[in-house]
């Protein structure tokens, strides 16, 4: 995995959310495993833009591991999830990120809403 500053990888359980995940703030996270070799595999990258706590919590069992940022806006959220999108994402053709509806927000990285 290349730099992202996130925090982790933890367990993606109730119990280690709930210890991970201090507070009940905007942010950005990755959902993944990570392989025999130690590295950890990203499969999904999403983010909050008001309770990274219950979004994480909503994900339980559907992926092994998460690594997270707490972030001060949901615009920072929406920003540091289009990171993760072109830095992880963008070669498997997923959908790029979309912002808070009613914001005029662009992708720091492409034109897509320009």
């Amino acid at each position: 995995m290349s730099t992202t500053d996130l925090k982790g990888p933890f367990l993606l359980t109730a119990e280690k959310v709930k210890v991970a995940v201090t507070a009940a703030l905007p942010g950005a996270y990755v959902l993944g495993h990570t392989d025999d070799e130690g590295t950890f595999i990203v499969e999904k990258v999403g983010r909050s833009d008001d309770n990274l706590k219950k979004t994480l919590q909503d994900q339980v069992e559907c992926f092994s591991e998460f690594r997270f940022e707490h972030l001060h806006s949901a615009k920072a959220a929406f920003e540091k999830e289009c990171d993760l999108y072109h830095n992880f994402m963008v070669e498997m053709d997923y959908v790029h990120p979309t912002r808070l509806e009613g914001s005029y927000w662009k992708c720091p990285h492409c034109g897509v809403f320009d």
